[in-house]
């Protein structure tokens, strides 16, 4: 059994329309490529900045309420017996 040409032409059709469609459509890797890209940026400028934020927390001890900050800047962490304390410290700690 032999095909006609009008057959032929219709799977020729078919697989033109595939390919189009393959070549239209953006690529997984690329947008992958993109993020990763980003976010290694984003890694890189935090590496080099640094975090420059101090970080505070609050324990009890022995029944009484101790704040500490720790200063990324110093690398010093320091102790403090009220939260005024630690308002003063930090509006005082660029110029100390």
């Amino acid at each position: 059994m032999t095909s006609t040409p009008h057959t032929s032409s219709y799977d020729l059709n078919r697989q033109r329309q595939h390919l189009e469609t393959l070549v239209q459509q953006p690529t997984q890797p690329s947008i992958t490529l993109g993020n990763t890209l980003k976010q290694f940026g984003a890694k890189t400028m935090k590496f080099f900045t640094g975090h420059t934020e101090p970080r505070i927390w609050q324990r009890t001890r022995s029944g009484h309420s101790v704040w500490f900050a720790h200063d990324p800047i110093t690398n010093r962490t320091r102790s403090f017996v009220s939260e005024q304390d630690v308002r003063i410290w930090l509006d005082n700690r660029y110029y100390d």
